[in-house]
Formats: structure tokens, sequence, C-alpha cells
């Protein structure tokens, strides 16, 4: 227990860090945030427009995709905000540069993660609070509710980053498949899951993890139950076990990088 505060206290600080490193260029920092929630909001204006043709589709409206919305922001924003450098795992691994973190007498894979935020990750968390609001879910059991399947989904998307660019390790450089394989799960968890049917909505549940992301969090928010509950935090610790354990058996595989970085 006291090793897992340690971490989680070396985290915090990396966090801090990150942010004060933000603040610097504050201009550069709250233009990448405004320019983050221009293009949510471009986005999100398709389905507005769809929805005042077609109220429903297969018992989702509007206000339902308010709330996947949120949700899925909220959580790419808290994940990608928090461990920026998730998606920037297959150049790292590619390049060589695990080495400074081998280095350290830290627990590589969170140290990897937290040295870096995302700084445009900031604009999807204030874009998915402000969708929240039209929600208008305000109890305290439904704000409770939105706060852990924002959690669990930014923990899923975290931890596929993880997987697709542990790949790295065993493919050679996976940055393009790493890329399409968290495209296609942001894609797929933006539609309402009720469209999907087949072969599809099984990918969504197993290998493209789109549903956890998105249709299973709102639906616990939307429809509560004990069971949706248990199944979506279940596969968030499943998923987060899995690509740890993942990143750090291609870990024993990695070679030392030859070129000569500075990190500061």
């Amino acid at each position: 227990m006291r090793t897992i505060l340690t971490e989680l206290s070396f985290a915090f600080v990396c966090f801090k860090m990150n942010i004060a490193s933000a603040m610097e260029y504050r201009a550069s920092f709250i233009s990448q945030v405004v320019f983050m929630i221009i293009n949510d909001a471009i986005y999100f204006v398709f389905w507005w427009v769809f929805f005042d043709r077609f109220k429903e589709v297969r018992g989702w409206a509007m206000d339902d995709m308010f709330l996947l919305f949120a949700i899925i922001t909220v959580g790419f924003g808290l994940g990608f905000g928090i461990f920026g450098n998730a998606r920037s795992l297959p150049r790292l691994i590619a390049e060589g540069r695990l080495d400074y973190y081998l280095a350290l007498p830290r627990n590589v894979l969170l140290h990897v993660l937290t040295t870096r935020s995302s700084l445009s990750a900031w604009g999807d968390l204030a874009f998915g609070l402000m969708t929240y609001v039209l929600t208008g879910r305000f109890s305290v059991p439904e704000i409770a509710l939105f706060l852990v399947a924002s959690l669990c989904a930014g923990i899923v998307l975290v931890s596929f980053a993880v997987l697709a660019g542990s790949l790295t390790f065993f493919i050679g450089n996976a940055a393009q498949i790493s890329e399409l394989a968290m495209n296609a799960v942001l894609t797929l968890a933006l539609y309402p899951a009720n469209i999907f049917e087949g072969a599809v909505k099984f990918l969504m549940l197993t290998l493209i993890p789109a549903a956890f992301v998105g249709a299973i969090p709102a639906q616990l928010v939307s429809d509560f139950s004990w069971g949706k509950l248990g199944a979506l935090v279940g596969f968030s610790m499943l998923i987060a076990a899995s690509a740890t354990a993942v990143f750090y058996a291609g870990l024993r595989r990695y070679e030392s990088g030859s070129a000569l970085h500075v990190n500061l």
C-alpha cells in the first residue's frame, strides 16, 4: 500500500509539473483548448441536425447524445490530460526513448504515461462538462454516476492506447496501427450503439471496446443497474491490468536506442 501511495504521489507531482509547464505558454494552451472545443462542437452539430429531423433512432434521442458526448469527452480529457504520453508510446518505444525511464527508480509505465499531458485534451474535458449541463441530470446520484462512467471511459481509452502502442515491442513501429485503432474506438463510440448489430457489435464489446467508452457508460447513467456498473468497472479493471501485463511483457523484448536524447 505504501508503494502504491508513493507512486500515486509521484504521478500527482508529474501532473502538477505538466500543468505548470503549460501555464508558461498560456496563449498556446488556451488556443489549443479553445480550438478543441470548437472541433468537438462542429462534430456535435451533425448529430444536432440529424436528431432535429429524425427525433429518435432505435431508442436514442438527442438527450442521450448529450450524455454520450459528455461522458466520452470528459473521459478522454481526464485520461489523456493526465496520461498524455499514452498515444505517443509507439514512437517512444521505436526510437529507444524508454532508456531514460528505465534508468530511474520509478514504475516505468506510470512514469512514461504521466511525463506529458495532452493540452488539447483539456478542451475535450471543458466541452464535456458544458455538454453535461445540457443533459439536465443534476441530482447527486446522477452526477456521481456520470463521474464514475467518465472515469471508466478514460481508463478504457488510456489502457487501449497502451495495448495498441505496446504492439511496437512485438511487430516494430506500430504508430499507424495504434492511431487507426484509437480512431476506430472513438468513432464507433460516438454513434448510438443500437444501430450496430452482429459482428460490429461483437467487436465493440471485445477487440475494439467502443461500447465500454460510450454506450455502456451512458446507459449506466440513464438507466442504472448494479449489473451495468459491475460490467463497466470490471471491464475497466480488466483492460487496465491487460495493458500493464502486455507492456511489461513487451518491455522484456525492448532494445535500447542508439540515439542520444535529452530529457528535462
